[in-house]
């Protein structure tokens, strides 16, 4: 059995400007670091809250994960 990762990165695309790197938890929790050189991240407690700060934005998920829009991790109660 293939342990499960404690979390998930991606890359948030918007729509002008270079993709954002991110990291999703397993409570499902999530950041995006918007500038690394000056410590700048937005968190947020779900993708839905982190996806609406960013309207025009898609997630980009490791080629290793699921090729659906799902996350490759699931959410423990």
């Amino acid at each position: 059995m293939t342990p499960r990762p404690f979390t998930v990165g991606f890359r948030l695309h918007l729509r002008h400007g270079a993709p954002l790197d991110g990291a999703l938890f397993p409570s499902g929790r999530c950041l995006v670091v918007e500038d690394a050189e000056a410590g700048l991240i937005t968190a947020a407690p779900s993708l839905d809250d982190l996806t609406r700060a960013y309207p025009d934005a898609h997630i980009e998920w490791p080629a290793a994960a699921s090729t659906s829009s799902a996350p490759p991790i699931t959410q423990e109660p």
